[in-house]
């Protein structure tokens, strides 16, 4: 096998792998917005299971069976759980960026109760224009929201995600980044060093296999 193919062998499961973490979170992200139900909960855990075990599944196709070691193993499956955790909300909040329509929204329910101005608090909010319930959002407000409040909002004209006014949470959005700079980094940092195994081995053998 050419090195050239060695190395774009290697990059293409990796792409693999962190699309099947992106169907997967972003699937369990939108069932999530259709509220929560026993099938809902099952789903989204099958969905999650389905992204941790395929991403390993996938990275390591036409892999030797005596090199499928913890040394590989372990490293993976941080990733792809550090990932993971995060793929939910990333691949709606991407999502909404790019498809979402930012339209007027009225609260139609408080969920969160009396809250204090400046803090995060839960609704549930409407299109003015229409009146289609959209579901429930984090919002931050300088008072405490009531309903029929009027806010503006990113909404999913699919309904497939829940509406958001990408409003970063801070200490939520810095955990975000580490997982997401965590899983990334573990998945090029395997990817680099099983490239240079594969590539040593075909030097000295003329194949990939150990």
């Amino acid at each position: 096998m050419p090195r050239t193919r060695l190395v774009v062998r290697q990059i293409l499961l990796t792409l693999g792998s962190l699309l099947t973490c992106f169907v997967a979170g972003g699937a369990a992200g939108a069932l999530y917005s259709r509220g929560l139900n026993l099938l809902v909960v099952v789903l989204i855990t099958v969905f999650m299971l389905l992204g941790l075990f395929g991403m390993g599944m996938i990275w390591f196709i036409g892999e030797d069976q005596l090199d499928v070691e913890p040394q590989w193993i372990v490293p993976m499956t941080i990733a792809s759980i550090c990932l993971l955790a995060v793929a939910p909300i990333g691949v709606g909040l991407a999502y909404l960026e790019v498809f979402g329509e930012r339209v007027a929204v009225v609260v139609t329910e408080d969920s969160s109760g009396e809250s204090t101005p400046g803090t995060y608090q839960a609704v549930r909010v409407a299109t003015v224009a229409s009146g289609e319930d959209v579901g429930e959002m984090a919002y931050e407000s300088e008072h405490d929201l009531q309903v029929g409040d009027r806010l503006e909002a990113l909404v999913d004209p699919r309904g497939w995600f829940l509406p958001d006014t990408m409003q970063s949470y801070p200490p939520l959005r810095n955990l975000g980044y580490g997982f997401t700079g965590t899983g990334l980094g573990l998945l090029l940092l395997m990817t680099v060093l099983r490239t240079r195994r594969d590539l040593r081995r075909y030097r000295l053998t003329g194949t990939r296999q150990g």
